[in-house]
């Protein structure tokens, strides 16, 4: 019987039965507490809140974890060559740091648009 060549192989893939998106509010020893979006339900805004041990986050994002920090959490079945495997995976994001000039540019600026309207 013929190998399969790597390039024909099952990629792993996962389907998702829940997703949030969501923000650190705060960080204890063994886990934080996050304002969650529900994007499976369609939610505009944060109306969830949860308590995540921390063992759930990768060790490459938990260098990641500050309050603010935005992630995306799934809950869903991963398909692979072997059994179906229901997974919960975290992933924060990789978002430029704020420089003190952007910070003061963007106050400058609403405070502008305040003034405007006042006026």
């Amino acid at each position: 019987m013929p190998l399969v060549p790597p390039s024909f192989r099952a990629m792993p893939s996962l389907h998702a039965l829940q997703e949030w998106e969501g923000y650190v509010v705060e960080i204890r020893d063994d886990d934080f507490t996050a304002r969650l979006v529900d994007l499976t339900g369609g939610a505009d805004y944060e109306d969830e809140e949860a308590d995540i041990p921390l063992c759930e986050v990768s060790a490459a994002d938990a260098e990641k974890i500050r309050v603010g920090s935005i992630f995306r959490w799934v809950i869903g079945y991963e398909r692979a060559a072997g059994p179906v495997r229901r997974v919960s995976q975290i992933v924060f994001r990789d978002l430029p740091a704020i420089s003190a000039g952007d910070l003061s540019a963007s106050m400058a600026w609403a405070s502008s648009v305040e003034t405007a309207f006042r006026e």
